[in-house]
């Protein structure tokens, strides 16, 4: 066994994108020890980050729980939606944690039939969203850049 015999653990991570939102990352955070609770996993720890979906540079906790499963410590990776793990490549963490032996339980999907083609929708709904909050700040940046107002 590639972690020396070590139980490995299950573990919850859940992630908003500002400070303005640290009550809805409160909530987030305790919806899924509920669930955990309901479906009888003992939470062996808790990971969040307040931090862009779409670049990891700020998300400190995230690589905390990274460091766990390349150790082969962990058994269980709960989170509420698959945005919360990351806006874009969500396939790409599923294979990498799988090749740790880690399985990511996505709350949202749980009893869920969606079909492909409702996901890659949502994909591409999210990374629109993405690219449209991105250009809205570029905007407001050029905009007080040239002493206009941001509003």
């Amino acid at each position: 066994m590639l972690n020396n015999g070590v139980k490995r653990k299950t573990y919850i991570y859940s992630r908003v994108s500002t400070y303005k939102q640290k009550k809805d990352l409160q909530n987030q955070t305790e919806m899924l020890k509920n669930f955990a609770f309901n479906a009888g996993y003992q939470i062996n720890g808790v990971y969040s980050d307040v931090a862009s979906g779409i670049s990891f540079e700020k998300r400190k906790h995230f690589f905390e729980l990274l460091d766990e499963i390349m150790a082969h410590k962990v058994e269980r990776v709960i989170i509420a939606h698959k945005d919360r793990l990351s806006r874009v490549g969500f396939d790409l963490f599923h294979y990498f944690f799988n090749r740790f032996g880690t399985e990511i339980t996505v709350v949202s999907e749980v009893g869920n039939t969606e079909l492909d083609s409702e996901e890659v929708f949502d994909e591409i709904v999210s990374l629109l969203h993405c690219y449209s909050v991105k250009m809205h700040i570029k905007r407001n940046k050029t905009k007080m850049e040239v002493g206009l107002d941001a509003s």
